[in-house]
């Protein structure tokens, strides 16, 4: 088989036709299966909509389990966001958690009420039916949602805090959270099995405190529906860093700390690389054989092997792993690998994880993109591995020369600190620390991998 013709897939879980002919069952997706956890935590690119198109696959086959997907639109996160009363008057983590609830309780009761055509009717299964044909076999979105109860809540109060001691029980009565609840709670009853998956949350989501207290609003519901009863399982996907700045903005993280967080070792992601290049050879009619990684990789480049070389500069992600398989075989010709060729790519794959990068923490930290374009016009041909002092020098450079007006910057600026400048680095995977020497020889420590050791010599 021409290693060029090799498809790797979409980078997009979703759009992949063929996921689920190379999915690779990880301990993740067997803890998630079990539904031992209710939040599934990993950095973009780390796998989370494939574990969850993988999982509604299975789910779906258990008898009598509805498996509901709540996936926003970026459109409907910004419309939510830019609505001036939740802004002003109702936008706190209660008003979303009723709103959440609403929304999870009334795609569960479309979900069952249009499968129980023809079939004998309970009180409940009826109300389900009802509610389904009257929303047209499924329900309104968040913001339809969100915005039928603001309005109900307007007309009996200017503000959330009017409400007083009330608040709870008017939100549930305008939310009709009461009657829905009950009703799923009989359903679950009868065996009925609801599993509920969000994802896509963080598709406008700006770190603002609204959009923050929408997302906390949504844990609690959460958490509120695991004791409402053990049929409705619950499971969010939410990005590593947008769920640790959630868990510095609420009082009840303790409740949100048994996470299923996604992290990959290199042999899962050469059995990942594997699994795909299997499928293609199958695809093409040819017998893949075995030693699969080597019919496509070189085994080393320079004095590095191949897959350490592969799995450092892609921070152990398989969507960045991918790319980069996706740039060596389209330069390649004929059927033998070639290091040259993989070396040679690394420089268009930087370029797009650099852009990555930039849109990825575009919210937490703006204005990446000309610190990155400053950093690779002026220390384009330094060296690998740098000494703390190199590095400190090369920061006051962009303190002195670049511009990114944004508070974060600036506040760093001001103040030269170029640690707390450095620690952003690590923790976004830009950089890593370098332990030269010791019983285990040299390694590098990613944010994404296992801790440094404390007397680390330089980055």
């Amino acid at each position: 088989m021409e290693l060029n013709k090799i498809a790797w897939g979409d980078d997009s879980a979703e759009r992949d036709k063929d996921l689920i002919s190379y999915f690779i069952r990880t301990d993740n997706f067997g803890r998630l299966l079990n539904k031992s956890k209710s939040i599934v935590v990993g950095r973009k690119g780390s796998g989370k909509s494939a574990l969850r198109k993988k999982l509604e696959l299975e789910y779906s086959a258990e008898n009598n389990t509805y498996v509901v997907n709540i996936s926003p639109k970026y459109s409907s996160i910004r419309n939510i966001l830019n609505e001036k009363s939740l802004t002003e008057d109702f936008g706190e983590e209660i008003f979303f958690q009723h709103s959440w609830l609403r929304q999870m309780l009334l795609d569960c009761l479309c979900l069952i009420g249009h499968s129980a055509k023809g079939k004998y009717a309970s009180e409940s299964l009826e109300f389900a039916r009802i509610v389904s044909k009257e929303l047209n076999r499924t329900s309104k979105d968040i913001v339809e949602n969100i915005s039928d109860i603001l309005n109900r809540l307007k007309l009996k109060a200017g503000k959330l805090g009017d409400l007083g001691l009330q608040l709870e029980k008017e939100l549930r009565n305008v939310a009709d959270v009461d009657a829905l609840e009950h009703h799923i709670s009989e359903l679950s009853k009868t065996g009925a099995s609801f599993i509920i998956m969000v994802d896509d949350l963080d598709l406008g989501w700006d770190n603002s405190t609204l959009s923050n207290n929408l997302l906390l609003g949504l844990l609690s519901a959460t958490s509120y529906l695991k004791s409402l009863s053990e049929n409705i399982h619950v499971l969010i996907f939410l990005r590593e860093d947008v769920y640790l700045i959630l868990m510095e903005k609420t009082q009840h993280s303790d409740k949100y700390r048994n996470i299923e967080r996604i992290r990959w070792e290199k042999e899962g992601l050469i059995s990942l690389i594997e699994e795909r290049i299997k499928f293609n050879f199958k695809s093409a009619g040819e017998d893949p054989g075995d030693r699969l990684f080597g019919k496509v990789f070189p085994p080393t480049i320079g004095t590095h092997n191949t897959d350490n070389w592969l799995v450092e500069r892609t921070l152990s992600r398989p969507r960045e792993l991918i790319q980069i398989s996706r740039f060596y075989t389209e330069a390649l010709t004929g059927e033998a690998p070639n290091d040259e060729i993989l070396k040679a790519c690394e420089g268009a794959y930087s370029s797009w994880k650099l852009d990555d990068l930039c849109t990825e923490y575009s919210n937490q930290f703006p204005g990446l993109s000309s610190i990155f374009a400053y950093w690779k016009t002026k220390f384009f041909r330094y060296k690998y591995h740098l000494k703390s002092s190199d590095v400190h020098e090369m920061i006051f450079l962009i303190f002195d020369e670049v511009v990114v007006n944004q508070k974060w910057f600036n506040d760093l600026a001001s103040n030269a600190d170029f640690d707390g400048f450095l620690t952003i680095l690590y923790e976004i995977g830009f950089i890593g620390d370098f332990v030269l020497g010791g019983e285990g020889g040299s390694k590098t420590f990613y944010s994404y991998s296992e801790v440094a050791p404390e007397n680390e010599t330089g980055v």
